[in-house]
């Protein structure tokens, strides 16, 4: 009998959002890989959801993690995968993947966009969250100690790989708004999830002071480049809105067009 999994690594308010996130972007026909499962919270949440709407998960719900042996959720099968950002599974197999605070962890994640775009069926779509290094308490962070707010010292043994230590990829919403438009999908979207009260008071003593220098690079590059200006609008537009300027997370959507 499956054990119930109560907790995930994220916070709830994370886990709320990506879980609504994907089932506004699933059917009754779609297949869904959890990458990077850990434990499989999540896998446990959406196979819930498709067992209630009559689905077999078998053929609809699946699962990969670095360390498989860790995976509790037992109605799926979950595969072992690599640190080298490959998806083992045929191109243009899912309808929908999802990695919950993994991204951080990676050392090739532009790879795993690339790979992403290319298991995924057109029309597809590739939710992820990532801790926020936009907000407005890890700018402070950076300014002061050199390091943002969830990334510090980095540990190089690998029992140390799933902690803070462990968080080796401080990308950007700018990274992400590239690295995704290169892999080739369409469409980047950006939400939040839990606002820092640290983080949003200062944002928005200091709103006015950031939004004037939103408004300088967005002109300054819709007069000079034009082209990288229309290629970037949606990251100009976010990284200093009061949402990106105190989301706890990054919750990332890219669709495959």
């Amino acid at each position: 009998m499956d054990s119930k999994i109560t907790t995930g690594a994220s916070h709830p308010v994370t886990n709320k959002k990506i879980y609504n996130l994907i089932t506004q972007n699933i059917s009754e026909n779609s297949r869904i890989l959890d990458f990077g499962s850990g434990s499989g919270f999540m896998t446990q949440q959406i196979g819930q959801h498709l067992e209630n709407n009559g689905l077999n998960l078998s053929e609809k719900l699946f699962a990969c993690e670095i360390a498989p042996e860790n995976f509790l959720y037992e109605k799926i099968k979950c595969l072992k995968i690599e640190a080298d950002s490959k998806i083992p599974f045929d191109d243009n197999f899912f309808d929908l993947i999802y990695s919950i605070e993994v991204i951080e962890h990676m050392a090739r994640p532009y790879d795993y966009f690339i790979e992403s775009f290319n298991k995924l069926k057109s029309g597809g779509t590739l939710i992820f969250s990532t801790p926020n290094i936009s907000h407005f308490r890890s700018r402070l962070s950076y300014l002061f100690s050199g390091y943002q707010e969830m990334y510090g010292p980095l540990s190089t043994d690998p029992k140390n790989a799933g902690r803070i230590s462990g968080h080796i990829m401080p990308l950007s919403i700018n990274n992400f708004n590239y690295g995704l438009k290169k892999a080739g999908f369409g469409t980047v979207s950006f939400h939040i999830d839990k606002r820092k009260k640290s983080a949003l008071i200062p944002a928005v003593i200091f709103y006015p002071f950031l939004r004037f220098a939103s408004n300088r690079v967005s002109n300054k590059m819709k007069k000079f480049d034009r082209e990288i200006y229309s290629e970037n609008i949606e990251s100009i537009s976010f990284i200093n809105s009061l949402d990106a300027l105190s989301s706890r997370s990054t919750i990332v959507v890219a669709k495959k067009t």
